[in-house]
Parts: structure tokens; C-alpha cells; sequence
């Protein structure tokens, strides 16, 4: 099973997380027993916004997060 935690605080909200979010929750419904979504109120990497949002993916942390580099990571780990 890929996890992937996303943080949804402020900064990160802002800057896209939750576009971010709501994409890989499609994901989820198509691979339901391989991916965990878990939201994350801060994970203390974005003191500085340029490095807004940020996402885990399993032990991989991404910084700058876009939504097609993590639907990448998952996708890597689902296959």
C-alpha cells in the first residue's frame, strides 16, 4: 500500500495542496486497497513558502509539490 500524507495547512492550502488532494482522492477510488490518503495540518517544511506544498509519498518527502510529480511517485509505487 503507497501512503501519502498531504499537508493541508495554510501555506500549503494556498499554493495548491488541495488541488493536489482532490486528484489523488480520484486516484484513490480506482485503486482503493493500494493507496491511503492522510491529511497533515503541517508538516514544519514550509517555514519558507517557496517550499509550499508538501507531500509525502511513502518516505519520500516533496517539496514544491505539483500534482502530476506526485501522481508520478504513486503510480511508480502502485505498479
Amino acid at each position: 500500500m503507497v501512503k501519502v500524507e498531504i499537508c493541508v495547512g495554510s501555506h500549503c492550502s494556498l499554493v495548491g495542496a488541495l488541488n493536489i488532494l482532490e486528484t489523488l482522492e480520484e486516484l484513490q477510488e480506482e485503486y482503493p486497497d493500494q493507496l491511503k490518503i492522510e491529511r497533515v495540518e503541517c508538516m514544519d517544511r514550509c517555514g519558507d513558502i517557496k517550499n509550499a506544498p508538501v507531500v509525502k509519498v511513502d518516505d519520500d518527502l516533496i517539496t514544491s509539490a505539483q500534482t502530476q510529480m506526485v501522481i508520478s511517485k504513486v503510480m511508480e509505487r502502485i505498479k
